[in-house]
């Protein structure tokens, strides 16, 4: 029984509770009786279409009636056409401030919803909180009903009465809590509504947040790209700084025109090959005559070697690289440079060096000085240039018509341009040794009559194999000599101060065809 008295107050207070909270909601405060309609209602049977009254906005109303002003409102709607014009013709000057009204409105309504939306869901866990205690009613009464039908003394008509009541009571409890799960989903609904509300207003906030932060990003990255470009300018102007000082650095220290002895040696090198390559290709299968040569061949042939009538078949290669190599000694035996004129202005200058040649490291410096002065004025390199075409070609011609007599082989086109490479090659490298501030010489080592040269290992190389005889004690039986030099040696004096010419090195050893004793 009291479980029953527990379930009946509970349904009496839900029903008191809701009975107050629909009379409050519904409650409405109700206007006057009117007894004759406005004017606004009647309409005039010729009225114009602009004078008939506009449409009201419920929402305003609503606004106005929580603000105090329904009354005026009501007074407002009574007023004609005619009268309403005067207000719309002053209206413009106050839409700021009606819409600065209409907005303090529109966010104390939000306020308002917020407000309410709190009070939901705090009726709404009462809600299930009372659900929650009406299940356990029914738990209880349920046990209770239980427990009475196990016991066998109580009476039928009791019992019967007590089962009517509990089916009153689930009755109840049922309707009551339908009425909970309909007000339930009210209330969720209502909930989705404002959630909705507060997510679609949150994206627009976030939108507008990126937007900004969008722009922020933007300005850093252009700043820290100018910063970049600034950067990337200023290294580059330290480079070339850089740069200047390095090459201002190895102007003032390095030796002006200066080249090492190993590459002396290697472009030496590389001309005795090209004057050997050129003659295996073009006189390799041609056969020497020495019958009715002509006397400047056998002048020639004497300059190389007094004993050019035993020279054999196998040294003949030999020999014509040594006749290409005895003119181009002309060139090194030049005492300024290749290609100065006999005559003119540039011709004294010619003289002055074959009249103070060997005097030692001052005429070294003298001429590397001239030499470099004449380089930079341009009518002296032209009138150079044309001595030096002519003199190289008339010394190729020499050494076309020497062999022709030896061989009776015409060189071809080709082999003439190959021979004006070799002899370019020459006068520039005699253009570079002027230029040094040591002395080098160059050996091309003849023979006298009756006084052979000796085989000197220190500055000589074979170009032929000759069997070497040694005795018991490794002492050689038969001694090498000197047929004919085929390419000069090349040899140093002093160093690149042109200091200590006592001092001698051999940076290329004589090219030479040895015979026996």
């Amino acid at each position: 029984m009291t479980g029953e008295r527990k379930s009946s107050d509970l349904s009496s207070r839900l029903g008191v509770k809701r009975g107050a909270k629909l009379i409050a909601k519904t409650s409405k405060p109700i206007s006057d009786t009117i007894s004759t309609p406005p004017k606004a209602a009647i309409a005039a049977p010729n009225a114009k279409k602009d004078e008939l009254p506009r449409r009201r906005n419920p929402f305003n109303d609503m606004l106005r009636q929580r603000s105090g002003e329904a009354a005026d409102d009501g007074r407002d709607t009574m007023t004609s056409p005619s009268e309403r014009e005067p207000d719309h013709e002053a209206r413009p000057p106050q839409a700021a401030k009606d819409t600065g009204g209409k907005v303090a409105e529109l966010e104390r309504a939000l306020a308002g919803a917020r407000q309410e939306q709190d009070l939901l869901r705090e009726e709404l866990e009462k809600t299930r909180q009372q659900g929650q205690t009406c299940q356990d009613t029914i738990e209880q009464l349920r046990h209770q009903l239980a427990e009475t039908q196990r016991k066998a003394d109580i009476a039928p008509s009791r019992i019967s009465a007590e089962h009517e009541q509990d089916n009153q009571v689930r009755r109840s409890s049922d309707r009551s809590g339908d009425d909970v799960f309909r007000q339930n989903y009210e209330l969720r609904y209502r909930l989705v509504q404002v959630q909705e509300q507060l997510v679609a207003q949150d994206a627009m906030y976030r939108d507008q947040l990126e937007r900004g932060a969008s722009q922020h990003d933007e300005a850093e990255w252009n700043e820290l790209r100018s910063r970049l470009h600034a950067t990337e300018k200023e290294s580059q102007e330290r480079l070339q700084q850089l740069l200047s000082l390095k090459s201002s650095i190895s102007s003032l220290t390095r030796v002006d025109s200066q080249t090492t002895d190993n590459e002396l040696a290697e472009s030496f090198s590389q001309l005795a090959h090209r004057v050997r390559e050129w003659v295996i290709t073009n006189f390799r299968r041609s056969k020497l005559n020495l019958d009715n040569i002509p006397a400047e061949t056998v002048n020639v042939l004497k300059a190389v070697t007094p004993d050019y009538a035993l020279v054999g078949g196998t040294d003949r290669l030999a020999l014509y690289q040594a006749v290409v190599t005895n003119k181009l000694m002309e060139i090194f035996q030049e005492p300024f440079v290749v290609g100065l004129p006999e005559t003119g202005p540039l011709a004294a200058f010619r003289q002055c060096a074959q009249f103070i040649h060997g005097a030692g490291p001052e005429y070294s410096e003298w001429r590397r000085v001239t030499i470099r002065v004449m380089g930079k004025n341009s009518n002296v390199n032209h009138a150079r240039n044309e001595g030096r075409a002519g003199v190289l070609h008339r010394l190729a011609g020499d050494v076309g018509h020497l062999l022709f007599t030896l061989t009776s082989v015409s060189i071809t086109s080709g082999a003439q341009a190959g021979l004006m490479g070799i002899f370019n090659a020459a006068a520039d490298l005699q253009h570079t040794l002027a230029l040094q501030k040591a002395q080098y010489q160059l050996l091309f080592f003849h023979n006298e009559e009756g006084q052979p040269t000796h085989f000197d290992s220190r500055r000589m190389e074979p170009v032929n194999d000759l069997d070497t005889v040694l005795d018991e004690d490794g002492d050689t039986l038969i001694e090498r000599r000197v047929l004919f030099c085929v390419f000069p040696c090349l040899e140093k004096f002093g160093d690149e101060w042109g200091e200590h010419p006592d001092t001698s090195n051999v940076l290329l050893k004589a090219r030479v065809c040895c015979g026996v004793e």
